[in-house]
Order: structure tokens, then C-alpha cells, then sequence
């Protein structure tokens, strides 16, 4: 019988290498995966959903008193520009109120140029350039000629009541001197008088005349006399009648002076007044026609029928800027506000594109608000937070349209952190909770 044939040795080592070597590259995988995960850096952020805003925001277009439309000038989704007219309310009550305000400051102005020339003593009215400014304006001719005529009577009319005085004055300074004169007459009579008296008395003394001349003579002298007094009198009394008319008349200056200053201090503060008065109706009445605040698309139309009323403060429309900055505006937890301040880079996700073909677009973080703010719906808190978009990375959206309003999903940049880091933090942060319990 035969020997079997020899079994080849098979090597222990041999049949563990492979093991070996998977598990050294198991090992080697695992090791440089914690070494990427430790040193590889990654970025951080704060995710926020937001939706698109314009830097000047939607413009309400408003009135502040209400009325009744008489045009609608513009419809949804109209193109306008800045100052282009949108609606026109009625302004016939106002446009009443201004031409009443407008005849009173034309009379009052009128007056006050008529006034003026009188307490000046000027020969012709020197009206005011607003007035000058409007010859052909029928009421504001009438109004002129009015005050014309009205100053060419009352200057007449002072000048012949000053007239008559004058002329009373003038017959009293002539009496006035007629007197004088007769009174010197007289005097000289007595002091002939005088001297014949001395005369006959030395005569009647010696007998050489009867004396019956002698009381003749002085009873002559007494009656002039007493006619000399008599003139005297009078002269004092024309004298007292020439300063009362002077008096009179200089009165009479100052009285009609004194009225016209004032009534011209009147009519000047009437004037004004009614000029602030017609300015403020007059910027009402502009107020009927809005325009549009700035160019953009007309959005929010609330009025459709002309002759409907508008109440006061009511939105009649919106207008969405356009050619304007675009910002995202959004809503931060209170948890993560520590992270975000303005000046971080942002990557914007238009959501409403398609996202596959859609590329992010860079913004930065420019307001944080300075607040906690509550949802008053949910009540639930938050920060605002305010987005602006770089212009220039909007060219990467090839043509697409962002209109406000559009939903957006931003990252915010925090910093890079390891993929440890991010595994490992949480759990870091609780251990001092963990720690802390009973």
C-alpha cells in the first residue's frame, strides 16, 4: 500500500495579512477622517427666511382729509414716474373758498396802498407789486379804481373841511387887525384927550371957561376909554378864536392821521392773514391731485369709482419703487442674534426660481434691529434684520426677474468651524448643565 501524498504546508501569516491590511486601512481612513474632521475647515452660519423689499420701501399714497374722486389717472401694475399725476379729488369747495380769500387780499392790499399814500401825503397810490403784477384781472382793476376814487374824495374832502378853517382863520386874523389898528387910532385920540384935559383943568381952575366944557371933555374921555377897553376885549377874544382854529385844524391832521395809521396797521395784519389763509387753501388744493412719490409700478389700487369718497388716511394705492437698491428683509431667533451683526456676508437663495439652475447671490447684513420684536399674530419674538444685495452679483441671475415680495432663503457667515467642533459642541455646552443637577 501506498504512501499519501504530502499536504503542503500552509503559512499562519499568510492567511491573516489580508485582515491585517484591511484592518490598517480601515484605521488609516479613520484616522485621517478625524484628522480632516479636526483641522478642515468648514463654514458656520445662521440660516434666516426672509422675503424681498425695495431700499424705498412700498410708498402709500394717501390724502389727509378725504374727498370725492373726480379722475382715476393710473390702474395696477401702471409704470409712473416720480411726480407723475395718480388721482384727482374734487376741489370745487376749495376753489370757492380760494377766490373769496382772494377777492378779500386784493380789497385789503388795495386798501393798504391807499392808506399808505394818505399817511404819507403823496399826491398818487403807490399799490403793491402783487396787485401791479395783475392788470388784466377785472376784479382786481375794479378794486383799484375803487380805492383811486375813494382816495381822490376822502383827500377832498379833508382839504375842504381844513379849507373852511383856514378861511375862518384868515376872517379873524383880518378882524384881528382891523381891531388893532382902530385900537391905536383911539389910544391916540385919548392921549390928545389927555393932554386938552390937562389944559382946560389948569383954565377952569382960574375960571378963565366954564367948567360944564371941562366935564365935556372928560366925559368924552371916559367914553373912549371905555370904547378902548371894549377893543381890547375883543382883540382878546379873536386872538382866543384864531388859536382854538389853528388848534382845530392842527386836530383835525392828527385825528384823520391817526385813523389812517390805524386802520393801515389793520389792514396790513388783515392782509397777511388772509395771505397765510389762501396759501394753506391753495397748497390744499394741490393736495387734490396726488402725485406719484417716486417712479415705480402702482400696486394695492383701492379706489375705482370716480365720484366715490375716500376717507381720510385711506391707502388709495401703493407704489413699489423700481431702479432701487434691493434689501431682504427677515426674522432672527433671539438665540442666534449674539452671532449676526451688519457688516457679515450673506448668500441669498431666490426659492422662488428654480433653485437646480439658480446660483446664490452675495449680500451683506446691514441692520440688526436694536430691539426684540413680537409677531402679533403668533406672538412669537424675533429680530429684524435687514439685507442689502450686492447689485453686482445680481448679474448672475441672467436676466431673471426679482420682484419684491419674492421669498428668500439667506445663510449668514458666521466664521468656519471643524466638523468636531460642530458634532462635539453641543454636547460640550451641556455639560455644565449636566453637572449642575442633583
Amino acid at each position: 500500500m501506498s504512501a499519501p501524498a504530502p499536504v503542503p504546508h500552509l503559512h499562519v501569516a499568510d492567511v491573516r495579512a489580508p485582515t491585517r491590511l484591511g484592518w490598517w486601512l480601515l484605521l488609516a481612513g479613520f484616522g485621517g477622517f478625524l484628522v480632516w474632521a479636526t483641522l478642515a475647515p468648514l463654514d458656520k452660519g445662521v440660516p434666516v427666511s426672509g422675503t424681498v423689499m425695495v431700499s424705498g420701501n412700498r410708498q402709500a399714497l394717501q390724502h389727509p382729509t378725504g374727498g370725492t374722486v373726480r379722475r382715476i389717472l393710473a390702474r395696477d401694475g401702471d409704470a409712473v414716474q416720480a411726480g407723475q399725476p395718480l388721482l384727482e379729488l374734487d376741489d370745487q369747495a376749495l376753489q370757492a373758498q380760494a377766490e373769496a380769500l382772494r377777492a378779500q387780499l386784493i380789497g385789503s392790499r388795495a386798501s393798504a396802498g391807499r392808506l399808505a399814500a394818505e399817511r404819507d401825503g403823496v399826491e398818487y397810490i403807490d399799490f403793491d407789486p402783487w396787485l401791479l403784477a395783475q392788470p388784466d384781472d377785472p376784479l382786481v382793476a375794479a378794486s383799484l379804481e375803487l380805492q383811486r376814487q375813494l382816495f381822490a374824495s376822502r383827500r377832498q374832502a379833508l382839504a375842504l373841511e381844513l379849507d373852511g378853517l383856514a378861511q375862518n382863520l384868515a376872517g379873524s386874523e383880518a378882524q384881528l387887525g382891523g381891531l388893532r389898528a382902530l385900537r391905536s387910532s383911539k389910544q391916540a385920540q385919548l392921549d390928545v384927550l389927555d393932554a386938552q384935559l390937562l389944559g382946560l383943568r389948569e383954565l377952569a381952575a382960574e375960571q378963565y371957561i366954564p367948567r360944564n366944557r371941562l366935564f365935556d371933555a372928560e366925559r368924552q374921555r371916559a367914553e373912549l376909554s371905555g370904547l378902548l377897553a371894549d377893543d381890547t376885549g375883543r382883540i382878546g377874544q379873536l386872538q382866543r378864536q384864531i388859536a382854538e382854529l389853528r388848534l382845530r385844524a392842527a386836530q383835525r391832521r392828527e385825528q384823520f392821521q391817526e385813523q389812517v395809521r390805524s386802520q393801515l396797521a389793520e389792514m396790513q395784519i388783515r392782509s397777511e392773514e388772509l395771505h397765510h389763509r389762501l396759501a394753506g387753501v391753495e397748497a390744499e388744493r394741490q393736495r387734490t391731485l396726488l402725485r406719484a412719490p417716486a417712479s415705480g409700478l402702482v400696486v394695492g389700487l383701492s379706489v375705482f369709482t370716480e365720484g366715490g369718497v375716500v376717507a381720510p388716511g385711506q391707502a388709495l394705492m401703493e407704489i413699489v419703487p423700481q431702479d432701487q437698491p434691493l434689501l431682504v428683509e427677515g426674522r432672527l431667533s433671539p438665540a442666534l442674534v449674539d452671532k449676526v451683526h451688519p457688516g457679515l456676508p450673506v448668500e441669498l437663495l431666490f426659492t422662488a426660481f428654480e433653485q437646480r439652475t439658480t446660483p446664490r447671490v452675495a449680500g451683506t447684513v446691514e441692520l440688526v434691529s436694536a430691539d426684540r420684536l413680537q409677531d402679533e399674530r403668533s406672538g412669537e419674538p424675533y429680530y429684524a434684520i435687514r439685507i442689502r444685495v450686492d447689485e453686482s452679483a445680481m448679474q448672475q441671475l441672467d436676466g431673471l426677474r426679482v420682484r419684491p415680495g419674492m421669498p428668500v432663503e439667506a445663510f449668514i457667515s458666521t466664521g468656519e468651524r471643524s466638523l468636531l467642533n460642530y458634532l462635539f459642541k453641543p454636547l460640550l455646552d451641556r455639560t455644565h448643565l449636566a453637572m449642575a443637577e442633583d
